[in-house]
């Protein structure tokens, strides 16, 4: 494979842990002389509130269609949201689905932009799982992929029990308390944060929020609240934790909580995303993502269970080499 590839997409926040920065830095480890294209760093002056999509999208496709006149040798991998408003059926091109927007649309009614739910363009098209790839059948579109987004191993690991209360207080978190971690956007409703605002209240446990915009905990006293942390934390805040949860009700293949299972926390999972379909009790909990007794239950016993969350990582090759070879693979 010899071609220029342009790994695009509508942000790249540099040094910051996210799901969409995950994968594209993960393509570019594994295709170093491929090239980052960000809508927010062309058009935007690194905003990351775009006003009018369909706008943006168009400005994209216009970016490509420069970029492939000037060069015909040229492989772009995207993700499905920026791409395909105008006809760029000729460039060659990888599509990345990742985010269920037919399901999210029934489920919240919120009126996504056409574009977003069915690029014209798309060449080949990967779904990251097979949630996603029933919600792309729903709109008409078959992947001829389906590949799992990956977590680096070897990056995301557990630490000993005596370094994890060296962590506590580097971070300010007790030692003495049960320990929760959650992941996501704070105003976003497919996050799903009002559960944990309801447990706060009812469970006596320390809480370690990641978000990416700022939010008002109501109770400062049991939740430590971080922005827009950089990998390095990301892991640190991991093993901080006694478990991880994900209260959302919809996810196409979460980034977060395959890092959590590196770092072999015992999980609580929503029915969604990969788990829907491929599921092992060694993760821990799989739950309702809006039965508030389950999650209570669920908490309280999730570390009284026997769970090995790292290894369901292995078993599954859900790291980052096989991801790899199967990237590697598909642009052959």
């Amino acid at each position: 494979m010899n071609s220029k590839i342009l790994l695009c997409n509508w942000t790249h926040r540099h040094n910051v842990s996210g799901g969409t920065e995950n994968r594209y830095g993960y393509l570019k480890q594994i295709f170093p002389d491929a090239e980052i294209i960000s809508y927010t760093d062309l058009f935007n002056d690194g905003d990351l509130k775009i006003k009018n999509y369909k706008k943006a999208v168009k400005q994209m496709d216009e970016y490509y269609i420069k970029r492939y006149e000037k060069d015909k040798n040229i492989l772009i991998i995207r993700d499905a949201e920026f791409g395909g408003i105008l006809n760029i059926s000729n460039i060659p091109q990888i599509t990345i689905f990742g985010n269920p927007y037919n399901s999210i649309k029934n489920l919240f009614n919120i009126n996504y932009p056409k574009i977003l739910l069915n690029p014209k363009s798309s060449g080949i098209k990967v779904a990251v799982s097979n949630f996603m790839k029933d919600d792309m059948k729903k709109i008409g579109l078959i992947p001829n992929k389906v590949i799992p987004n990956p977590v680096d191993i070897n990056f995301f690991k557990p630490v000993k029990s005596s370094y994890k209360k060296t962590l506590r207080e580097k971070y300010g978190i007790p030692k003495d308390k049960k320990v929760g971690i959650w992941v996501g956007s704070s105003d976003n409703p497919i996050k799903n944060i009002a559960m944990i605002s309801k447990l706060v209240n009812i469970l006596d446990i320390v809480w370690i929020l990641v978000v990416k915009n700022k939010t008002d905990s109501s109770n400062k006293k049991v939740c430590k609240v971080f922005y827009n942390v950089n990998r390095e934390i990301m892991r640190d805040l991991y093993n901080c934790a006694d478990f991880f949860i994900l209260t959302s009700p919809i996810e196409g293949c979460s980034h977060t909580i395959f890092e959590a299972m590196a770092c072999q926390l015992p999980c609580i999972v929503s029915q969604t995303g990969y788990f829907l379909d491929f599921w092992d009790n060694r993760i821990g909990f799989r739950i309702k993502w809006n039965d508030l007794l389950v999650h209570i239950g669920a908490i309280k016993m999730i570390n009284n269970i026997k769970t090995d969350s790292r290894q369901v990582i292995i078993d599954r090759g859900l790291d980052l080499k096989n991801w790899e070879e199967k990237w590697k693979k598909l642009i052959k």
